[in-house]
């Protein structure tokens, strides 16, 4: 299942929900390019992990698509994927509150895909 959504910066990405190999590999959530992809259907997702991808998301904007990734499979190589510095704070941003945008764009996601 797949939704565009159109509210701050998330107008950029493309959320698909349900994702079948994800569950084979036990992954919840992960931002390839412009897809945040979740393992479990959109009414399903907690606030605190799509805060998470959202940060990596934001990550992505500040440092440019490229590098970004360039320095996340660096990082995970060096400091592994716990102390990876992008996951430690994606980590510490995950329980923030939503921002008024980022909670629009999780009810939107939750509205427009099928349960």
């Amino acid at each position: 299942m797949r939704a565009g959504i159109c509210t701050g910066v998330t107008k950029v990405f493309v959320f698909h929900c349900d994702v079948d190999w994800m569950k084979r590999v036990r992954c919840h959530g992960v931002v390839i390019g412009r897809k945040i992809l979740f393992s479990m259907p959109a009414r399903d997702i907690p606030q605190w992990m799509f805060r998470h991808e959202i940060e990596h998301a934001y990550q992505q904007i500040r440092e440019g698509r490229v590098l970004f990734y360039l320095k996340y499979f660096y990082y995970s190589l060096r400091y592994g994927y716990h102390d990876n510095p992008y996951e430690v704070q994606a980590r510490e941003k995950q329980e923030s509150p939503l921002t008024s945008s980022e909670e629009q764009a999780l009810w939107k996601l939750r509205e427009s895909l099928p349960s």
